[in-house]
């Protein structure tokens, strides 16, 4: 199974703690959901419910590797078959993006992975995201849909129009000269 993230099973950086709240959890249910996570880690102890990954999709990466699946780092498995590393290496600039740029960005998903092989290659990275609420560090430049459009209601209204806006800003910020992409101070 490739996934995009590093989470395991139970925990504060678990399926239920970290990804119940983005797929609509209440707080007050978070435990709720923990305690039949952790019922059916207690019914498959030969699976490893703190292996990396484990807690991806709802706990979905548990269950698939109960069944002998054996996860796999997605952006650096999806990047290999994409032969992102040559085309990395011969640019100046890479411009990602991801709907929500959060903490769980770091942790194995394509804008991280993207902006570590443009660092290996010295080539600039670029985010573009539908909400950053995470630091940004290591970018070059990044730009939000939802402070561009001033909601996020706003922002899934009105996607394209904001992308092509977002898409201008950064590239006003950025003058390609010969010596390659360089930011404007």
């Amino acid at each position: 199974m490739i996934t995009d993230v590093t989470a395991p099973l139970l925990g504060p950086s678990g399926a239920a703690a970290v990804f119940g709240p983005q797929k609509g959890v209440v707080p007050s249910r978070i435990a709720a959901h923990e305690a039949r996570l952790a019922r059916l880690a207690a019914l498959l102890p030969s699976v490893d419910a703190d292996a990396p990954g484990a807690g991806a999709a709802g706990g979905a990466g548990f269950g698939l590797m109960a069944w002998g699946a054996r996860l796999v780092p997605g952006s650096s498995a999806v990047a290999a078959a994409l032969g992102m590393t040559a085309r990395v290496s011969s640019a100046d600039l890479v411009l990602t993006g991801e709907g929500r740029f959060d903490s769980q960005t770091a942790a194995g998903k394509v804008p991280a992975h993207l902006l570590s092989l443009a660092r290996a290659h010295g080539a600039r990275a670029l985010l573009v995201a539908g909400a950053i609420e995470a630091p940004t560090t290591g970018f070059d430049g990044a730009v939000s849909l939802t402070e561009l459009a001033g909601s996020p209601a706003a922002a899934m209204a009105s996607t394209l129009p904001l992308l092509r806006e977002a898409g201008a800003r950064l590239a006003r910020e950025v003058s390609v000269s010969a010596g390659g992409a360089r930011l404007r101070s």
